[in-house]
């Protein structure tokens, strides 16, 4: 970032490279909170915690699973902060990186967030109608849509 007097501002560009690694998967976490907190009441005892190719194959306490992924998501936070103040990368893997942190926290939170909200209503978790061949697809595209605008924020911040 550049001051008015045409000097560099490391503290500023620290932050906003902590704010966009971090940002998306903090992003993700509260939004898991926000579905469990209007779901939870329609969940049955377990929900899907995994899909395989023949469907749900793996299951858990609704709570736990909230927990673990939020937990995950946070960790991820960290990480991908950590990795964007580092100052040893060139501009373009920066770029990628912040592509990547913000493609892969929407493609990720999207599929975790939506299979577990599809829990709601079911009196069985293994009746969940969850299919991988039109979620992943989805995915796919948000991680691409969004990790273009994750590094055009980068780009932005560091042209201030």
């Amino acid at each position: 970032m550049v001051t008015q007097s045409g000097g560099f501002d490391p503290a500023l560009t620290r932050r906003s490279r902590i704010a966009i690694g971090a940002g998306p998967w903090i992003v993700a976490a509260v939004v898991h909170l926000v579905v469990y907190a209007i779901v939870h009441g329609q969940l049955p005892n377990e929900v899907v915690s995994h899909v395989g190719g023949d469907g749900p194959d793996g299951f858990m306490e609704p709570l736990k699973l909230v927990a673990i992924t939020v937990g995950v998501f946070l960790g991820e936070a960290v990480l991908f902060g950590y990795l964007l103040v580092r100052r040893q990368q060139t501009v373009e893997q920066y770029r990628l990186l912040a592509a990547c942190a913000w493609g892969v926290a929407a493609g990720e939170g999207y599929l975790l967030i939506a299979s577990f909200a599809a829990n709601a209503g079911l009196s069985d978790p293994r009746d969940l109608d969850f299919p991988m061949s039109v979620h992943v697809p989805v995915a796919i595209a948000i991680c691409l849509v969004v990790g273009a605008i994750g590094a055009t924020l980068v780009w932005k911040a560091d042209r201030r």
